[in-house]
């Protein structure tokens, strides 16, 4: 391995392209209606509504219409939930506001100048501006029941790179290489979250730019996938990462990932770029280029780079990359797509990837827009820091898509539970070789070893697996709990697509029978493989799910039996099994029941990342070896909650629930396992009086994370040893 200092130690004669250090650059402001403009001469205006108090828990309802004076060309709307409606050719959105919640309308317009007068109405009050007064202000506000907000979208990092111009010689044949979360930098930068992890990552980079460097026949550019740099995308680590790849012999290309900006980057007011800024200076540097979102022809490819930083307000401000996106596909539906991007969009199956993604409403537009002309052949994405195994196992084909998450280049990676297939550093260099119009696709280990990928995947099954590209509330309504005693298997059950380790899973869901009677067996453990540097947060994704009606019921009720395995349950360790019912009016979550034996992780319903709703935890017997008969009075728990604290009386009535059955394990310490039976489910109005009981706090795990080498670590873990074995 490399030192893992060469970031701070090389001369300033390596600077890429023989160049000294820049100016930052300064992404330009908005100062004229042409540099709002596309390639097709629309200036795109975005409106976007949002309840007025961001804390509020009842819904807000509001109408827009608007009126232009001048060519309106057309007119689309983004992210909206039940009960959303819109009218875009009559230029109205009717939209209902939750807390959070944003409703985004993008009006295209043709032939517009300063003078050219918007007119809009919120209900029933009226307002105007000219696109001269918005320009001048940058944002404009509007104030009522719902808060207006108006800004110009802008294009100037967005756009088709002509190779030529990068050095990148046009071929029928041709090799590039990616890399994926290198995450180094400057390692003696102390505001880094971590310089001892920084380091490990620097001497793994070093070795990658030397396989780069090492191929034969040379790649014709190196692409990096997202996460670039470690930490907040301070400028430091940007620049000490051009240094340490300024070896790599060819053009070298950036994509956005969720390293390059601070942790809280705020993309407003108006267009704002300003948290991008060390990115963007960055990637001047490398190449010259001045884009995020940008695309490329190559031989008979086409390429598309697509940014993920992985923001909580990125996506709401900048809508137009949606539909940028899908033009160039379309003007390009005849050639085969090559697409690259940060986040995956596919299920990996360990959590945090279920939470620590792209939100359900950005993963389904994208998707949707991949697959819309059969084009796209190839999407690569990173984050993960992936074994190159479980790479290969969770790759996918969906909708005619390759869809690969790699390994990383610098980062450690996470635990899957089994050793990679070759053992030593996991960390390397993806390489694709393209003929004409076939692609393949390899993996090489800084170690040397090389792999080759399959052609095509399992096929991914978004019925089975619904809740990845579904909000639960999206998920098929049923009239009553449908195979609430699971003798159809786990028909109508919905399953979060989980990672299974070759030999003795660690995550199990199987249906048994006893005395011919059948139920749902769950089953979770630690897993194995307890290799130093793989991340081990805690695993919750273990679920069955299913959606069920509450229309005409004042007071819904579940029964259901529940047997705790002896083998496999013991009450103080941090692994337990729960019942989770999610109510939801329409598209709000109006609350979180959850019910557990035993420990459980407190952010269940969340994770991380996610947003939080209101939520309570109640206690389940945990004796073992038999089965216990309960009744969970859900609706009186939820008015219990609704009527507590602020959010009294603000919680509208459920009309659905989703029922999630789980299990959990920390996914650390020593080991620790829960198996657990359900059977005999069913949601009904029953006749009991009382409110379950709430869960004392000292079983409510959230679990504080420190950092050992970089690595997450939990403080407060109270490991539970298995019996003979004495320990502290």
């Amino acid at each position: 391995m490399g030192a893992g200092l060469g970031t701070t130690l090389l001369p300033s004669s390596l600077w890429p392209n023989n160049h000294s250090p820049v100016p930052q650059y300064d992404y330009p402001e908005i100062k004229s209606l042409k540099e709002a403009t596309n390639e097709a001469g629309e200036l795109a205006l975005r409106l976007a509504l949002q309840g007025k108090n961001k804390v509020q828990i009842e819904e807000v309802k509001a109408r827009i219409k608007i009126r232009i004076q001048g060519r309106l060309h057309r007119v689309t709307s983004y992210f909206l939930e039940p009960p959303d409606q819109e009218n875009l050719e009559q230029g109205i959105l009717y939209s209902s506001l939750p807390s959070g919640d944003f409703d985004i309308m993008v009006a295209w317009i043709q032939d517009a100048n300063e003078t050219t007068l918007v007119e809009f109405q919120v209900d029933r009050a009226k307002h105007q501006f000219t696109l001269g007064e918005l320009l001048e202000q940058g944002e404009l506000i509007f104030e009522g029941d719902v808060r207006l907000s108006a800004n110009l979208l802008g294009y100037h990092e967005i756009g088709k790179l002509d190779t030529k111009n990068y050095g990148i010689p046009n071929k029928d044949s041709f090799r590039f290489a990616i890399m994926a979360d290198p995450q180094g930098g400057d390692a003696r930068f102390m505001e880094n979250d971590s310089t001892t992890r920084m380091k490990i990552h620097n001497a793994f980079i070093e070795e990658a730019v030397a396989l780069v460097n090492g191929l034969k026949p040379e790649p014709e550019f190196t692409i990096i996938i997202g996460d670039f740099v470690d930490s907040k995308g301070q400028e430091e680590n940007f620049i000490s990462m051009e240094k340490l790849v300024a070896p790599i012999q060819g053009p070298i290309l950036l994509s956005v990932g969720n390293h390059e900006t601070k942790y809280n980057a705020d993309f407003s007011p108006g267009y704002n770029m300003k948290p991008l800024t060390n990115f963007f200076s960055s990637q001047k540097r490398l190449n010259g280029s001045e884009k995020i979102l940008y695309s490329f022809d190559l031989g008979a490819w086409h390429f598309v780079v697509w940014p993920d930083p992985l923001r909580s307000n990125f996506w709401q401000n900048h809508p137009h990359y949606f539909d940028w996106l899908e033009n160039d596909l379309e003007e390009n539906k005849d050639r085969p797509v090559v697409f690259f991007h940060h986040v995956p969009l596919h299920p990996i199956g360990i959590d945090p990837l279920t939470t620590y993604v792209e939100s359900i409403s950005v993963k389904k537009l994208l998707i949707e827009i991949l697959a819309k002309y059969g084009n796209v052949k190839y999407i690569f994405s990173g984050h993960v820091h992936i074994p190159l195994k479980a790479s290969v196992k969770t790759a996918v084909t969906y909708k005619g898509m390759n869809m690969i998450n790699l390994p990383a280049t610098g980062y450690r990676p996470r635990a899957f539970g089994e050793p990679d297939f070759f053992g030593g550093p996991e960390q390397g260099i993806c390489i694709v070789d393209i003929q004409g119009k076939q692609l393949d696709v390899h993996f090489q280990h800084v170690t040397r070893e090389w792999y080759t990928y399959p052609k095509k995947f399992r096929e991914f099954d978004d019925e089975k697996h619904a809740l990845w590209f579904n909000h639960a509330w999206e998920l098929p309504l049923n009239d009553g709990l449908k195979n609430g005693d699971f003798r159809d298997g786990f028909n109508f059950w919905h399953q979060r697509y989980v990672y299974h380790e070759d030999t003795d899973p660690s995550n199990r869901m199987e249906i048994r029978s006893k005395s011919n009677e059948p139920y749902a067996y769950l089953y979770s453990r630690k897993r194995d493989y307890d290799v130093p540097g793989q991340d081990r947060l805690p695993q919750f994704i273990n679920q069955l799910a299913q959606a069920v009606s509450l229309e005409g019921m004042d007071s819904p009720e579940l029964t259901m039996e529940y047997w705790l395995d002896p083998k496999y349950f013991d009450p103080q360790s941090l692994n337990s099994f729960f019942v989770w019912l999610e109510c939801y009016n329409k598209s709000h979550n109006v609350g979180n029941l959850i019910y557990s034996p035993g420990k459980i992780y407190g952010n269940v319903t969340s994770g991380f990342g996610a947003k939080k709703s209101p939520s309570k935890h109640f206690h389940l017997l945990g004796e073992t070896g038999k089965w216990h008969s309960i009744i969970l009075p859900f609706g009186k728990d939820l008015d219990a909650l609704r009527n507590s604290g602020i959010k009294k009386s603000k919680l509208p009535d459920p009309d659905r629930v989703v029922v999630r059955l789980g299990t959990w394990t920390i996914n650390e310490g020593m080991e620790q396992q829960i198996g657990v039976g359900i059977r005999k489910l069913s949601i009904g109005e029953f006749r009991s009086m009382n409110t379950s009981t709430p869960k004392s706090n000292e079983d409510i795990w959230y679990g504080g994370i420190r950092h050992v080498a970089g690595e997450h670590s939990y403080v407060d873990q109270k490991r539970v040893y298995p019996k003979g074995l004495n320990g502290s």
